[in-house]
Parts: C-alpha cells; structure tokens; sequence
C-alpha cells in the first residue's frame, strides 16, 4: 500500500512539472522574432474561442506577406467543420482576423510568413490551436 501511495504521489508530481512546462512552452508557440536586412520582423498566429488572428509586420521598408487558414467546427451535434482562408501583402505590416459563424469554435490557425527587406527574404510558419 505503501508503495502505491508513492507512485501515486510522483504520478501526481510528474504530472504538474509536465503541465507547468507545457503550459509555458506552448504560450508562445506561435509568435517568432527575427532580424532581417537589420531591421525586426514579428510573425504570429492565435486564436481563442470563437476568432482568429494572423500579422506578419517588419521594421524596415519591405515587402510583407501573409497566407492564413483559420479552421473552425461546429458546437452542435454533427461537428461539421469550416475554413476561411487569407492571402494578403503589403510595405511593414499585414494583418488579417477571422470569427467563427454563430453555434461555431476556433479549431485551430495556420499562417505562412514571408518578409523582404535589406536584401534578405525570410519565410516563416506559425499556428496556433484551440487547446479544449
């Protein structure tokens, strides 16, 4: 009995170092930084509950560009699910939001990055998915 109570105990252990360390590793899974042609470049992707969202933006004078799927699912019965897509560019910053239709969740966002400045191009990927 003894001994089951201890396995139980580091079981429970285990279990609340491994949540605490997800918890923080996916936080910030689906922004990244980078230095290209001198200049910033911030890419992420997110979601929560019922929206999604995307930017990619650059410090410098640029090209920036962004290809987004947002994948959401119904709360009813059937789970149907849904996908919108965005394909946009411009000079520093691009951004684009998605809201899941009524009776409807977020399920997950993927987004494809590309920024050209300084000579340099840099190509990125984020995502972001609906944890519950």
């Amino acid at each position: 009995m003894k001994s089951f109570k201890k396995a139980i105990l580091a079981a429970g252990l285990t279990l609340a170092v491994v949540a605490s360390i997800g918890g923080s590793a996916f936080c910030d899974s689906y922004r990244h930084k980078n230095d290209i042609g001198g200049y910033g470049a911030t890419v992420a992707s997110d979601i929560k509950g019922t929206s999604g969202s995307a930017y990619t933006s650059y410090g410098g004078y640029g090209t920036v560009s962004l290809n987004s799927t947002y994948v959401y699912c119904s709360t009813k019965a059937n789970g149907d699910r849904g996908t919108y897509t965005s394909n946009k560019g411009h000079y520093k910053s691009v951004s684009t939001s998605f809201t899941a239709p009524n009776g409807s969740r977020s399920v997950s966002i993927s987004t494809d990055h590309y920024v050209a400045g300084g000579g340099e191009k840099w190509y990125f990927t984020t995502s972001d998915i609906d944890q519950n």
